[in-house]
């Protein structure tokens, strides 16, 4: 491909981007648009200004309680979300506060209609002898939350490693077994049934234990399966249901509170030996390759003075690369795990060979897949790389990860004969998924003006076992839309926990977080109609900023990582903003880009745009002060310049990762 040059048209819209870009950066500088720390007196302005007055209705009201979210009043009063925000002018996103009183729908009373959807109270929440799952893991309370077509959520999600035992929380006997199939949504489970009628349900497990029969009895505590995720499952979890004497289902989050058992890993004393989980083969083989070195930088601070307004236009001259026809549109899939080490830790700068192909949903002759990944148990900060095996290591990275920190994101790779590679720069442990594959149907990115959609700063953090909605219109997002390609910064925890990005009514993507510094996550994520939920273990402030809805037919097909630019080598990014010239393959109008950031003597929001777009005024990139950190975005590259701006100086790295 040719170098692509400065012509007259780019030549006559610098003067005109120049202005745009002083004047936008002014904006930036004086109103703070990206992750500013918040005093408790804005914060506590912004929830008062946030609280709704009483209702004035014209029917029943409620008063809210501690603890109440739109879809728990729903449940309670056999009402739905929708219906109860129309009443009330609201959307779930809408802060709730003890004390408002909210006006019903129309035809639902202040008693409960259905006592089998009434949540209820500790106090009366069922007996169990044993928590039904082995530690480490968690929960929260989802029950009556939406689901897909129309249900809701009827138990509680245990969140655990695959292959964990799950026990008999009672003494009783397996009544119903069920099994995966096409379509399923419990994929395997049992029902477990005690004396008094009551049953419990177990869903999603990888297997079930040997010997174990319809009509087997157990006793409390005896191992009856493994965690696993088949059937409609997006994570290794339990799915959980309590039925008091036979009947409808109870939220079950206050009976296995009372006997909460995440913290304990001993297994209970068992009628024989435990029995063990049944083993996939190991599908990676480690091969030593001596990589070519990409060190992250520190950056010394150096004092920036900004004089009058400049714009420096950089010319980046990448190796040829033709796109062939446009065929790169993108199966999701449930996800699907490919490596994780479970404490057999990378050794570094070795590379490690995965298997791909044949995986529950890739085709044995995939030629690119869509992977997320978790990095954990790292000693010291370092990057991760995803490449093709057969390109040899890549001078780019994909992630770079710090101790302490969420350290995970989702990436394009091509497959070469069924395999992918994988390397970091120290010892680290890591989770790897397929979540989607390349395909000749299905959907493609739609590149928009980052857009913020979510930002409880202006309402009310998350709070602990909480859950915040973005609707398609607040993402900027047509509706039918698969995923979206977001950026969400975890605002300062004050204590470690866990979030959880997914669509609403689905299965999240669940990772843990440290406490202190804002965090990043970023990625290609599933969303649905509903929206995109973000939860939280742990109360907490969050934003949500969106680059791409994947919808329509534009493609997008991976390519051997491309450094395209890295300013370390030149001047950082600063306020005063960045023209970039970026050469990208021949006829593409979207790529999808990994930017990492070396951060300096402040925190830094990185702005990236396409030229010809209006600057927006959500960033695409974020990272704290002396931090080196990683973003995916999906962008508009039309016309091949990219103009880039920060909030403060920072060094900017950009990996071309695919293009279409």
């Amino acid at each position: 491909m040719e170098t692509i040059e400065y012509n007259q048209r780019a030549r006559e819209r610098t003067g005109s981007t120049r202005r745009r870009l002083w004047s936008w950066a002014a904006l930036v500088l004086v109103t703070a648009l990206a992750v500013p720390t918040i005093s408790a007196a804005r914060t506590e302005a912004g929830r008062a200004a946030a609280r709704p007055a009483a209702a004035t209705c014209t029917g029943a009201t409620y008063k809210v309680v501690g603890g109440d979210s739109w879809f728990k009043i729903a449940s309670k009063h056999g009402t739905t979300a929708a219906a109860l925000t129309a009443a009330n002018n609201a959307t779930t996103s809408t802060p709730l506060y003890p004390g408002n009183v909210l006006c019903l729908p129309s035809g639902v009373t202040t008693t409960p209609t259905a006592p089998a959807t009434t949540i209820p109270t500790s106090s009366g929440a069922v007996t169990i002898t044993q928590f039904p799952v082995q530690g480490a893991c968690y929960f929260t309370d989802t029950y009556g939350a939406p689901r897909s077509g129309g249900r809701s959520h009827q138990g509680v999600d245990i969140i655990a490693a695959s292959g964990k035992y799950l026990y008999a929380v009672d003494d009783g006997t397996l009544t119903k077994q069920y099994l995966n199939a096409a379509g399923s949504l419990s994929g395997n489970g049992w029902r477990l049934t005690r004396a008094d009628g009551t049953y419990f349900f177990y869903a999603h497990l990888s297997a079930f234990a040997p010997g174990m029969v319809v009509g087997s009895k157990v006793v409390a505590g005896q191992v009856i399966g493994f965690v696993g995720m088949t059937g409609n499952a997006g994570t290794p979890h339990l799915h959980f249901e309590v039925h008091p004497g036979g009947g409808a289902a109870i939220n079950p989050t206050p009976t296995v509170k009372r006997v909460d058992g995440c913290s304990t890993s001993v297994v209970p004393t068992q009628p024989g030996p435990p029995p063990t989980a049944p083993t996939t083969p190991t599908t990676v083989t480690p091969t030593t390759v001596t990589p070519t070195t990409v060190t992250p930088t520190t950056v010394t601070p150096t004092t920036t003075v900004l004089g009058a307004p400049t714009v420096t236009p950089t010319t980046v001259t990448p190796t040829t690369t033709v796109l062939g026809a446009p065929t790169g549109l993108w199966q999701f899939i449930a996800p699907v795990k490919a490596l994780d080490t479970g404490g057999s830790k990378l050794s570094p700068r070795t590379t490690r060979r995965v298997t791909v192909a044949g995986l529950a949903g890739v085709p044995v002759g995939a030629t690119g897949v869509m992977v997320r990944l978790a990095v954990r148990n790292m000693s010291a900060a370092g990057y991760f790389m995803v490449f093709a095996c057969d390109a040899g290591v890549p001078g780019a990275s994909t992630l770079n990860y710090n101790p302490g920190r969420l350290s995970a994101t989702m990436t394009l790779v091509k497959v070469a004969a069924g395999e992918i590679c994988v390397q970091a720069s120290t010892a680290v442990d890591v989770r790897l998924d397929v979540v989607g594959v390349l395909s000749s149907s299905g959907v493609g990115p739609r590149a928009i003006v980052t857009k913020r959609a979510l930002d409880t700063r202006s309402s009310s953090p998350i709070p602990a076992g909480g859950t915040r909605s973005a609707s398609i219109g607040a993402m900027g997002i047509p509706a039918g839309s698969k995923a979206v390609t977001v950026m969400v910064t975890v605002i300062g925890p004050r204590t470690a926990g866990s979030i959880g990005v997914g669509p609403c009514g689905g299965t999240p993507w669940i990772l843990p977080f440290g406490a202190g510094a804002n965090q990043v996550l970023s990625g290609v994520i599933r969303s649905n109609d509903s929206g995109l939920c973000v939860s939280s273990t742990e109360q907490v402030h969050v934003v949500v900023d969106v680059t791409a809805a994947w919808t329509g037919s534009e493609p997008l097909v991976p390519l051997t990582p491309l450094r395209l630019l890295d300013t370390r080598s030149t001047s950082p990014i600063t306020p005063v903003g960045q023209l970039l010239t970026m050469a990208v393959p021949a006829g593409a109008t979207q790529a999808q880009l990994t930017v990492a950031l070396v951060g300096g003597s402040a925190n830094a929001a990185l702005f990236v745009w396409n030229c010809a777009d209006r600057p927006p005024v959500a960033a695409a990139g974020y990272t704290p002060a002396f931090t080196n950190n990683s973003v995916t975005m999906t962008l508009n590259v039309t016309g091949s310049a990219l103009c880039l701006s920060s909030t403060a100086s920072v060094h900017v790295l950009v990996d071309l990762v695919a293009a279409g």
